[in-house]
């Protein structure tokens, strides 16, 4: 049986457990499906409610970087009691979970794709534990660091060049220089997110209406994403944050083939309205149309900004 049947067949089995009060064996079979197909019609919803009906003494697993992280925190915040254990290539993640309050039973680290399934390989030999439950928006904004009213005035867009670690598919630089150009002239007020290696690369100093969000500390840069209209990024954590929170956001990624991006941290968001995608061939050679792209998303859905 392959994996698209599987995930229906798995469904309905979890569906009967629960009807039949077997709680602890219904987790199974949701965290099988959302491993082939994540947001599978309403499984992340039944899962979570087969979880505080079951008796709880497994371990919940977060996988990823801190992207995915965000979205298996609204659970998280909500089953601070619940014992996680963190695959991650995110080398500060014990910070993260720290500022949230979250108590971490396990931490395994990777550098690449082969080291990670190693780790999934040893956890499903014990048997032990499940996926943890995922959700596609906050409540609310998760955190409240900074109140700065330099960025309350006009319209101001969070722009990050930068990419996930083992994407590694940062953003064209000069397409970079150029977007941000465009973007001060349009006389918006501009977030520029990403790590100081990144940033010197731009060779962009802060002025009046260009604020750099370098901190070595990433969830007080993801803090401001809250004070932005627009978020625009490329395979990263910020495009992530932006979307989760209902904020209007451009992703620029290549045209490729990536399933378990597209399924997870694209479309959902763009059938709810919140995202809009450019997908580009070869950037270097894309740059006007790729601007023109995102000057066009700024007047349709800022239109603070005068035509």
């Amino acid at each position: 049986m392959n994996r698209h049947f599987k995930k229906y067949v798995f469904y309905f089995i979890a569906r009967f457990l629960d009807l039949t009060g077997q709680y602890d064996i219904s987790l199974a079979y949701y965290s099988k499906i959302i491993q082939f197909r994540t947001f599978f019609w309403d499984t992340q919803e039944r899962y979570k409610s087969a979880y505080q009906n079951s008796s709880q003494k497994c371990y919940l697993e977060i996988h990823g970087g801190v992207g995915d992280f965000l979205q298996f925190l609204p659970f998280i915040l909500k089953n601070k009691s619940a014992k996680y254990i963190v695959v991650t290539h995110f080398m500060d993640a014990k910070n993260f979970f720290k500022f949230f309050g979250i108590k971490i039973s396990q931490y395994y680290f990777y550098n690449n794709r082969e080291e990670h399934k190693a780790i999934e390989l040893t956890l499903r030999k014990k048997h032990l534990s499940f996926w943890c439950p995922r959700t596609l928006f906050f409540d609310h904004f998760p955190i409240n660091l900074q109140d700065n009213a330099s960025f309350k005035t006009g319209i101001t867009v969070g722009f990050q060049i930068g990419s996930s670690r083992l994407t590694n598919k940062p953003l064209n630089r000069q397409f970079a220089l150029n977007l941000i150009d465009k973007l001060l002239k349009l006389k918006c007020t501009v977030i520029l997110f990403g790590t100081d290696t990144e940033l010197n690369q731009l060779k962009c100093k802060p002025q009046q209406h260009l604020f750099l969000a370098c901190d070595k500390d990433i969830v007080k840069n993801l803090s401001l994403v809250k004070f932005c209209d627009l978020l625009i990024g490329g395979e990263s954590v910020f495009k992530t944050m932006s979307s989760m929170s209902n904020i209007l956001t451009l992703v620029i990624h290549e045209n490729n083939n990536n399933r378990f991006r597209d399924r997870t941290f694209i479309s959902p968001y763009v059938k709810k309205g919140v995202m809009f995608v450019y997908k580009y061939k070869d950037l270097s050679k894309e740059t006007l149309s790729a601007i023109k792209f995102t000057e066009e998303i700024i007047r349709l859905k800022l239109p603070l900004i005068a035509k």
